[in-house]
């Protein structure tokens, strides 16, 4: 999905639809984790990204989703012993010294599926090294928005974070 994710921004900017210096990443859930790893391993596309309840760290996701998945985790994720390359390659965490784009990430506290601290380290982390970061965490969210008065407030941070940038 992530080299997808290249050819299709190579193809919008062939065609003309996008603006090679003008491109600006945002995703939720998968799509934040996408957002965080394209990120790390494909900076030089975007002008800005926003991460929304995405996943960092594929070893600290495992053992952290509800009991009820970690059945299937094996199956829909990998084992991050049997599979530890695999996770390295794939987690967002192993490229940070290359996310260097400034950064919006939104997490709820109380998110199940993909728990603060997924959100916690990254940020923790680009802090430390210095990369341009805001971090808003919705402390009567979880994983997704419940409340309308949320979602307006995070949707207007995203534009306000975004304008600076376009």
């Amino acid at each position: 999905p992530r080299l997808d994710n290249v050819e299709g921004l190579e193809w919008l900017i062939k065609n003309g639809y996008a603006n090679r210096d003008k491109i600006l990443l945002m995703g939720g859930s998968y799509g934040g984790y996408m957002a965080l790893l394209l990120h790390g391993r494909h900076p030089e596309y975007f002008k800005a990204v926003v991460d929304i309840f995405g996943v960092s760290n594929l070893f600290s996701f495992v053992k952290s989703v509800p009991d009820f998945w970690k059945p299937i985790m094996k199956q829909w994720v990998g084992d991050p012993v049997e599979d530890k390359d695999k996770f390295t390659e794939d987690s967002p965490i192993t490229y940070l010294d290359t996310m260097t784009r400034p950064m919006l990430v939104i997490q709820g506290a109380k998110d199940p599926r993909v728990v603060k601290a997924e959100s916690d380290q990254v940020v923790e982390a680009l802090e430390k090294q210095g990369t341009d970061i805001k971090y808003i965490v919705l402390d009567d969210e979880g994983h997704g928005f419940s409340k309308k008065e949320n979602e307006i407030k995070v949707y207007e941070e995203v534009l306000e974070f975004f304008e600076q940038y376009v």
